[in-house]
């Protein structure tokens, strides 16, 4: 009773930009936003880490060799990818990866906090293209090359499959299984799981996970988007192939939403995508938090935003029609979401002329705690479970 009380008195009395700043965006067509104090404090958590993680890249200081190796390879890239028609045909551009052979899985047995996992690795194969700007740079990240997950199945007969795919900065057991509630995904639900490990995430990091990604350039941008690509394509290809899969869904949040998106533009064979506070357009993003620090130095780079664009959009799902039929996709995001702004989730809606969407009163972080979430991606879930049943006559 007093929290409610407290909760209207916070509505009533704050004022008018604290509100509009906390909502955070200005489309009409969503759902109303209802600000009481258990919101304020899921947007305060986003807003205080996401300014964190903006001082961070305040304090890279780029060299005089930095800004003209992005220039260069910006500039090549653009050439490069205009004159091999990728820009125009993205899908072009990725190349269909080969089926993990037996001999190339290692499965290690391993505990986190009473969860029994099998540690999976295995060499990705992913290379950039011969001539492309930043591939040595790229395949000089020697842990990147192996590929990771963290896999949990049932014995007996073939089961169902839902791949997780892990978010900014994350990566380990420890913060991708509480993310996935993958204990009752495996237990509960009875599906098997991998957890797979991003593209410069995790063990395979260069420094803290996640660095070198979104302020290394426009190269390590795409190759993280198409070598992440690559190594989930090779990770469905081991569970139908080899683990007799009857039904494969992918789920991914923040980074791992967008990179499950992408996916649905090169495999259509799932039973369910699930995009979670997805960021589709990194590019937009990253403008949205760093642009005002960057006016007075990005012309003199000879830098530009739309070159940005142009070269990224070969990694992009917003740049190919998905192949994951209509009724398998599905999306949900926070309407006070710091990290991840609703108009930018728009954007992979409306590409994806979207009816399997859930917006909840909630932030970037919060959606885990979200019943509306919860009750949406069991939806999703069931979704993956008919299919299997289907193929196995059950």
């Amino acid at each position: 009773m007093l929290l409610d009380a407290a909760s209207r008195q916070l509505a009533r009395t704050m004022p008018a930009p604290v509100r509009d700043w906390i909502v955070g965006h200005r489309e009409t067509d969503l759902p109303p936003v209802h600000i009481d104090a258990s919101l304020v404090a899921k947007w305060w958590l986003d807003e205080y880490l996401l300014q964190g993680e903006i001082a961070m890249g305040r304090m890279r200081m780029p060299t005089t060799d930095f800004r003209r190796r992005l220039r260069d390879e910006l500039d090549d890239a653009l050439d490069l990818y205009a004159e091999r028609g990728w820009i125009a045909d993205p899908r072009s551009y990725h190349i269909d990866p080969p089926t993990p052979t037996a001999a190339e899985i290692e499965l290690t047995e391993r505990h986190h906090r009473g969860v029994a996992y099998e540690r999976l690795r295995m060499p990705s194969g992913y290379e950039p293209h011969a001539d492309e700007p930043g591939r040595d740079r790229w395949l000089c990240y020697q842990r990147n090359a192996t590929a990771h997950a963290y896999v949990l199945r049932h014995p007996g007969a073939p089961r169902p499959w839902i791949i997780c795919q892990n978010g900014y900065r994350t990566g380990f057991p420890a913060t991708d299984f509480p993310t996935f509630a993958v204990d009752r995904l495996h237990r509960r639900l009875g599906l098997n799981v991998a957890v797979t490990v991003a593209p410069l995430h995790g063990p395979r990091r260069e420094g803290a996970s996640g660095d070198r990604v979104l302020f290394s350039g426009a190269m390590n941008m795409v190759h993280l988007g198409a070598q992440a690509a690559w190594d989930l394509r090779r990770m469905m290809a081991w569970i139908r192939d080899d683990q007799g899969a009857p039904a494969v869904g992918t789920w991914g949040i923040s980074l791992g939403g967008y990179l499950v998106s992408l996916v649905a533009a090169l495999d259509g064979d799932q039973s369910c995508v699930i995009a979670g506070v997805p960021e589709p357009d990194l590019v937009r993003g990253m403008r949205r938090n760093v642009e005002g620090m960057l006016p007075p130095f990005y012309e003199q780079w000879g830098l530009s935003w739309s070159a940005l664009e142009r070269v990224t959009s070969v990694a992009s799902p917003l740049a190919m029609a998905p192949l994951v039929p209509h009724d398998r996709r599905y999306v949900f995001a926070g309407l006070v979401d710091r990290w991840v702004r609703p108009g930018n989730v728009r954007s992979l809606i409306d590409h994806w002329d979207e009816q399997h969407v859930c917006w909840y009163p909630g932030s970037h972080l919060s959606f885990g705690r979200e019943p509306e979430v919860r009750s949406f991606v069991a939806g999703a879930l069931a979704r993956l479970t008919a299919d299997a049943d289907a193929d196995t006559g059950g």
